[in-house]
């Protein structure tokens, strides 16, 4: 009898390989039981561990609220359209090439954390001490930024606003209210008799005009109320208090609002006399000062002509001939190659902070107003910069400006959204597999 031998090793190989296959089909069964698709949308899906988890999340908070839950079905529907649509923009962000670093990323989670009084770092411990990934909220706080960014892409230009629409608002009741600034306003008020002729009058509007010049070379306004003053307020160096626009006699609200903080207006014709009115202060979220200088500078730059060196000696040179006590707006218009101040002898106009290279700025906040600097190098050449004057200028009128404009940008962005996410849900092949 023959006996034919047996391949243990094949039996083996055999037998591992069916136990493989059976435990990926067990597997495959598990993920199948775990997850599943529940939308298509476009290229992609929506996963049925993503509305879990995200429904988990709105059920919590409405619970820590105390809100009273709407029908579970109803949340899954709602939750499940908001998915759809963020994977529509996800898609559009993907083609758009948009990404967001991971130091842009950095900054907003700092952002969140200074809201909460908080370090990054204290952050983070903080939520984990709550049982939630950091990871998944950075991951969170990253496609809401590619949101954010799609959004204003396909929405941001088709938002105009005139400039009679900001007007309109900011003399609207609402726009009075929201843009309220308040000042602290003075007065002396020159009183005339009822009695009093043409005469009278001219010599009561010619006492204001000479405690105006006054007050122009210098002396207290208050001190001045104080002595000359027929007003309720004399004695309290003609104050009238913190007020609004709204609250003040109508004959002064549009005299203040033009004012600058410390000066003071010409005389102002009213029933009474003649009042001379002092804005002494203002407050409120759209006042706001800005510290200003004033600076020309003459600009030499690298060329295939010049190399590096050759720059240096030829801003040094300068720099000898203006201490020589030569004319700097000459040398500018001869020597710098910043084509926007040449012709204006190097003068750069009034800036803020923020405005210049960090380089340049630099140096400019360190030279002393009348007085010109070193040789300097920015990332656009070799500089010799003369600060002519610096100034704390009030800019609430632009402020308020911006304020209004965000107003009604933010408005009329959350309307064209809505319109805009419509139009992307309606156009996007969408396949839901929800059971209901």
């Amino acid at each position: 009898m023959k006996y034919k031998l047996i391949n243990t090793k094949k039996i083996f190989v055999r037998a591992l390989f069916l136990s493989i296959f059976l435990f990926s089909l067990h597997a495959q069964a598990k993920i199948e039981l775990l997850d599943r698709v529940i939308a298509i949308v476009d290229s992609g899906v929506v996963m049925e561990s993503e509305l879990n988890k995200r429904v988990k999340e709105i059920v919590d908070r409405l619970r820590e609220t105390e809100t009273d839950l709407p029908p579970l079905n109803i949340l899954e529907e709602q939750v499940l359209d908001r998915l759809i649509i963020e994977e529509i923009q996800m898609q559009i962000a993907d083609r758009a090439g948009i990404k967001i670093s991971d130091t842009e990323v950095n900054k907003t989670l700092l952002g969140i954390a200074s809201q909460n009084s908080l370090s990054l770092e204290e952050f983070r411990k903080n939520i984990e001490a709550q049982g939630s990934s950091y990871k998944d909220f950075r991951n969170t706080v990253r496609k809401e930024m590619i949101i954010q960014r799609v959004q204003r892409g396909k929405v941001g230009g088709r938002v105009e606003i005139s400039e009679q629409e900001l007007e309109n608002f900011i003399n609207s009741e609402e726009g009075r209210t929201k843009l309220a600034e308040q000042y602290n306003v003075q007065q002396i008020l020159i009183s005339i008799p009822g009695t009093a002729n043409e005469t009278g009058v001219e010599k009561a509007n010619g006492q204001a005009l000479d405690l105006l010049e006054r007050i122009k070379e210098g002396e207290s306004f208050s001190k001045l109320a104080t002595t000359y003053s027929s007003g309720q307020n004399a004695l309290e160096g003609g104050s009238l208090g913190w007020r609004t626009a709204t609250e003040l006699p109508s004959l002064f609200a549009k005299e203040v609002s033009i004012l600058k903080v410390g000066e003071t207006s010409e005389p102002i014709r009213s029933g009474a006399g003649f009042h001379l009115i002092h804005l002494a202060e203002k407050r409120g979220n759209t006042v706001k000062f800005e510290d200003q200088t004033l600076a020309r500078h003459i600009l030499v730059q690298t060329s295939e002509i010049r190399t590096e060196t050759q720059t240096k000696l030829l801003i040094e040179e300068i720099a000898e001939r203006l201490k020589a006590g030569e004319d700097f707006k000459q040398l500018a218009r001869q020597f710098s190659e910043d084509p926007g101040s040449k012709m204006d002898g190097g003068e750069l106009g009034w800036s803020k902070e923020g405005d210049y290279d960090p380089e340049f700025e630099k140096v400019l906040n360190k030279t002393v107003t009348g007085e010109i600097s070193n040789p300097l190098k920015s990332s656009y050449g070799w500089h010799i910069i003369e600060v002519l004057d610096r100034r704390n200028e009030d800019v609430s009128s632009e402020e308020q400006k911006n304020r209004a404009y965000q107003i009604i940008y933010k408005r009329k962005f959350e309307q064209e959204l809505q319109s805009t996410l419509i139009e992307l849900r309606v156009e996007a092949y969408v396949d839901i597999k929800l059971e209901s």
